[in-house]
């Protein structure tokens, strides 16, 4: 492999890296949220799932996303099976 092809693959990789940190944080901090709404929920006697807004959510997500809107949404889907998990 090329010097200038490895380079710019271990930039790119780079910036993956960089982007996987953020997203972690972000679904940590998601995830906070989702347990303190099952504990409301709990306290209430609501159920977990609510598929009226978990659709709105997904309909949403495939809506903002320009370039991948199947691929975003399938994402979505599991981020929100994993937020039912905690919560």
């Amino acid at each position: 492999m090329k010097g200038s092809i490895k380079m710019l693959l271990e930039q790119k990789r780079n910036n993956i890296n960089q982007i996987n940190n953020e997203l972690i944080a972000l679904l940590e901090k998601r995830f906070d949220l989702c347990k303190d709404i099952g504990k409301i929920k709990a306290q209430n006697n609501l159920p977990i799932f609510d598929e009226n807004r978990e659709q709105i959510i997904l309909k949403q997500v495939e809506e903002q996303s320009t370039n991948y809107p199947k691929e975003v949404k399938n994402v979505f889907q599991t981020i929100m099976q994993q937020a039912k998990n905690i919560e």
